[in-house]
């Protein structure tokens, strides 16, 4: 989430979690006011020193049974604006951090609880009253008429977030954290919420673990990003790097008028897809191109084959969920992040109720102006945030601080 320096709104949040002793707070800005985030016990991740680091496999190996654990939970705040809405009060009721380093790399397990594994990042579901192809949304449908509940619940995927502060450039940053570039308040056709530094001199390294994209498929990565200044929007992919997906969408003609439609298609998957690689559609591939539509919505594809997803009801929505053949709304590069945007290695794996992330960086990266640097193994405060099955609505523990056993 983020704000407008002239116009932040003071939030205050005081949760009191069952079987815990400890108060939860997390307060925005109001003007420029620092956000009041108070130190809490517990805070610490104790990173140690390894001779032989783990295997970056999404499983525990046996070295982190010696990593002491930092356990929290999250909690989404309210912020202005409908962008968390359906979201705010979620809570993540445990979270896991252990860490490890060598002489090279520092290691980190993530562990949090989750109840649902999401993989659907906005497939197209096909509208037989419309004829219309149709992506699903990333935030949650409400009753527009009565402002009432949610009508259908988002189609997105699971992500963390790590903010670390580059060289020291981000004033009070040891005070607040991630909440140093938390702006809400902004107009709504700037977003609402956005993450931005105060200054110039600012920097915030970001790494933003996407599921679908680069998580558990293609580079095995985590976005490596930051964040500036820039209004209203500061979170940008590493200078000189190269994201891992685009959007699997076009515009074509359907006799009337351009429609989007998808660009590529499986049209026999047997189950349900949520990202296409780029090797599927190659010559012989199983993915095709869609190179027309039609004003019913047929498909035609680039082996002369049709798609009519009137008859073929696997298109089509299946009440709160989505038929087998509801296309990917991604396409991914095979070769993963490119550049300083694909310096975190990572495997992750759900295991029903929650998710294992490891992750892997150099202690030094080639990016000294983006990255954050942990040769000196100098104490590090950090922010962390869980999006279950969220665009942007995020539960965050701020005020986390990284030290280095020597």
């Amino acid at each position: 989430m983020n704000l407008h320096l002239n116009q932040m709104k003071t939030v205050l949040f005081i949760m009191v979690f069952a079987g815990m002793a400890s108060l939860y707070f997390a307060s925005c800005t109001n003007d420029d006011t620092v956000i009041d985030t108070p130190t809490i016990s517990g805070q610490n991740l104790e990173s140690i020193p390894v001779t032989t680091p783990p295997v970056i496999d999404g499983t525990i190996d046996a070295i982190w049974a010696d990593a002491p654990k930092l356990e929290f939970s999250t909690v989404v705040p309210e912020v202005t604006g409908d962008i968390f809405r359906g979201y705010i009060g979620n809570i993540i009721p445990s979270v896991t951090l252990r860490s490890a380093y060598d002489e090279s790399n520092i290691y980190f397990l993530a562990e949090w609880a989750d109840p649902t594994q999401s993989l659907a990042r906005q497939p197209w579901y096909f509208n037989p009253t419309s004829k219309l192809w149709v992506q699903e949304k990333g935030t949650y449908d409400f009753d527009a008429a009565t402002n009432g509940g949610s009508t259908r619940v988002p189609f997105y995927e699971d992500k963390v977030a790590m903010l670390w502060n580059i060289n020291n450039s981000v004033s009070g940053w040891n005070s607040g954290t991630c909440y140093k570039s938390c702006h809400t308040g902004l107009p709504a056709a700037d977003g609402s919420s956005r993450h931005y530094t105060n200054y110039p001199t600012e920097k915030i390294d970001m790494w933003h673990w996407k599921s679908v994209r680069g998580g558990v498929n293609a580079g095995y990565q985590i976005h490596d990003q930051f964040q500036d200044n820039t209004y209203p929007n500061g979170r940008k992919g590493d200078v000189g790097g190269t994201d891992v997906y685009y959007s699997n969408t076009q515009k074509l003609n359907n006799g009337t008028a351009d429609i989007n439609v998808p660009k590529y298609v499986i049209p026999n998957p047997g189950a349900n897809y949520y990202w296409i690689l780029e090797s599927q559609f190659a010559a012989g591939g199983v993915a095709k191109l869609v190179t027309a539509v039609d004003a019913n919505g047929v498909l035609t594809l680039s082996d002369g084959t049709t798609i009519d997803p009137n008859t073929d009801v696997e298109f089509q929505r299946k009440g709160a969920g989505l038929g087998t053949k509801a296309v990917a709304g991604v396409v991914l590069k095979d070769g993963g992040y490119g550049g300083s945007q694909g310096d975190i290695s990572c495997r992750s794996n759900y295991t029903g109720t929650g998710w294992v992330l490891e992750i892997s960086r150099a202690l030094t990266t080639a990016d000294n102006t983006y990255d954050i640097d942990f040769a000196s193994l100098s104490d590090q405060y950090f922010g962390f945030a869980v999006f279950e099955n969220a665009q942007i609505a995020h539960s965050i523990k701020s005020n986390l601080l990284l030290k280095f056993k020597k």
